[in-house]
């Protein structure tokens, strides 16, 4: 069966855009698919967190542990 897919509007400063659209670049991607897979990835580890604030206090303090 084919899987729906949606369209999302997302608003980015120019600098940012740029930057992701090099790092698609990189991996030979489309920004669109690239910003698929970021997404996909960043909800998974918020399931793994159980909410914003934990995912941020995980990701601070393993930058603490690399300082």
């Amino acid at each position: 069966m084919p899987q729906s897919k949606d369209f999302i509007s997302i608003r980015l400063d120019t600098e940012l855009k740029a930057e992701l659209q090099k790092a698609a670049e990189l991996e030979r991607r489309s920004i669109s698919n690239f910003g698929r897979l970021l997404i996909e990835y960043a909800w998974s580890q918020y399931l793994k967190a159980g909410s914003m604030r934990e995912l941020i206090a995980q990701h601070e303090h393993s930058l603490d542990k690399e300082r």
